[in-house]
């Protein structure tokens, strides 16, 4: 239970700061169709961590780990993005925030993959799977980000 507990504190994180990544791209890329994108995946890495915290609460805390109160302080301590990855977000490059987006996305699918391995409750196995494949989803939709940046603007595709 100590390593699924660890894995759950870096899949947190990792949502707090994915959530926080997007929220800064997406005040500085100057194309709409990417801030939209941005703005979505903020709020559903949001989301992630607090179904992460709300749906399984009960059996951390039985190993005295209070995931809310984990998340509360990542969010109450600005935990998000670090100075790095600020300074790449303000670059204003957005080839290589999309490619580090990709990444993240990449890394967080990893995560997941390694707690559904982890786990023994099959539900909870099942649902580290669905946010898994939700993860390849969001850097497919980075990809076609960043793909688009080559495009001319009539040629991008719909949001």
């Amino acid at each position: 239970m100590e390593e699924t507990i660890k894995l759950i504190k870096k899949a947190i994180a990792a949502e707090v700061t994915a959530s926080a990544f997007y929220s800064l791209a997406s005040e500085v890329t100057k194309h709409d169709d990417t801030r939209m994108v941005f703005i979505e995946l903020s709020t559903m890495e949001d989301d992630h961590a607090q179904e992460l915290v709300n749906k399984y609460k009960d059996a951390f805390s039985a190993q005295d780990f209070d995931s809310q109160a984990y998340l509360d302080e990542l969010i109450r301590q600005d935990a998000g993005v670090n100075v790095e990855q600020s300074n790449l977000v303000k670059s204003g490059n957005m080839r290589e925030v999309l490619e580090f987006a990709i990444s993240m996305e990449n890394s967080a699918k990893e995560t997941y993959d390694k707690l559904a391995d982890e786990v023994i409750d099959p539900t909870f196995k099942k649902y580290c799977l669905e946010l898994a494949e939700e993860e390849v989803q969001h850097a497919k939709t980075l990809t076609d980000s960043l793909n688009s940046l080559d495009m001319d603007w009539e040629e991008r595709p719909a949001l």
